[in-house]
């Protein structure tokens, strides 16, 4: 699966979002830059686009070179973006600047994953934006392997070894309704689905994941097949592939909705959602929170009580 984007700031100047629809599939907005300024026109671009019914995502362009810095515009981000309900991710953008290109690489892991961890803690799928040469470089750190990758590279393929969800290709393309040059960027994640389905991103899923009657969902987790979760679930992968229109039945990737026919079957997995706590979670399958926690330590890490929303809990 993949989806034709954009990313915008008050540079596009005046966008006829009109003619953007069917021409792109989502846009990543900028709203902010250092600690703390506003773009000038993303409340207009948010607004253009929630119109003619182009989903969307956020970044904000970091100045920070201290942990406190960052906590700084992790807060105001969250306090712009907290307005709205992006379906695609909410991004750190670090690149090389007057400001910026001094700090030390282990700092600015630091800076970038303190900036993260907040916004995640507040109910965001959030991702980092960098070039090849940052994320082989100064990024290239475990600490941040957590979390979804934008990879800027202009170039007709991308060579990042890592995982990531989307590229950035070009920073010269043009599109219908925009005067100038656009950043064009693919996505190769169901992110609407991911983000609806954990609960992220100021949306709650009344259904809490799964539908009253029919269908639950189920979140593909790396080294899946459609075969193993088929037989998770008593079905067969050819059911699956039907059900859910998909081509290719050895072509799955992590993060992938996958609906699953019986709303009887109690599902094996479970997302964390905002506000929840390892016990509630245990308490509503009927297991005890130290056998739920000893089946997904190597998920939540060594604290019991410290779980993040989208971290995906076998049941």
């Amino acid at each position: 699966m993949e989806k034709r984007g954009i990313d915008i700031s008050y540079h596009q100047g005046d966008i006829d979002f009109n003619k953007l629809k069917g021409n792109i599939d989502f846009a990543m907005v900028r709203t902010s830059y250092g600690h703390f300024t506003i773009d000038s026109k993303y409340k207009e671009y948010v607004k253009g686009l929630e119109s003619v019914g182009i989903p969307y995502g956020f970044y904000h362009f970091s100045y920070a070179t201290t942990i406190q810095e960052a906590k700084e515009e992790a807060n105001g981000f969250i306090n712009i973006i907290k307005n709205y309900k992006p379906l695609y991710p909410v991004a750190i953008d670090v690149e090389s600047s007057s400001i910026t290109e001094d700090v030390r690489a282990d700092d600015l892991v630091d800076i970038v994953k303190t900036f993260c961890q907040m916004v995640e803690d507040a109910g965001y799928y959030v991702c980092i934006y960098a070039n090849l040469s940052y994320l082989n470089g100064k990024l290239n750190s475990d600490k941040l392997n957590d979390y979804d990758k934008w990879l800027a590279q202009w170039s007709s393929a991308p060579t990042y070894k890592k995982p990531f969800g989307m590229w950035q290709y070009s920073s010269k393309g043009s599109i219908k309704g925009i005067n100038g040059n656009v950043d064009l960027d693919i996505a190769y994640k169901d992110y609407p689905a991911i983000i609806k389905a954990s609960n992220l991103n100021n949306y709650v899923n009344q259904n809490d994941g799964e539908t009253a009657e029919s269908e639950i969902n189920y979140v593909v987790k790396k080294g899946d097949t459609l075969s193993e979760i088929a037989e998770k679930y008593n079905t067969t992968y050819q059911t699956l592939a039907n059900y859910n229109n998909i081509s290719n039945p050895n072509l799955i990737y992590p993060g992938q909705i996958i609906r699953i026919p019986n709303g009887n079957i109690k599902p094996t997995t479970y997302v964390v959602k905002k506000g929840d706590t390892l016990s509630e979670i245990a308490e509503k399958y009927g297991i005890s929170w130290r056998s739920l926690y000893n089946k997904n330590k190597n998920v939540i890490g060594n604290n019991p009580n410290l779980i993040k929303p989208g971290q995906i809990l076998i049941i």
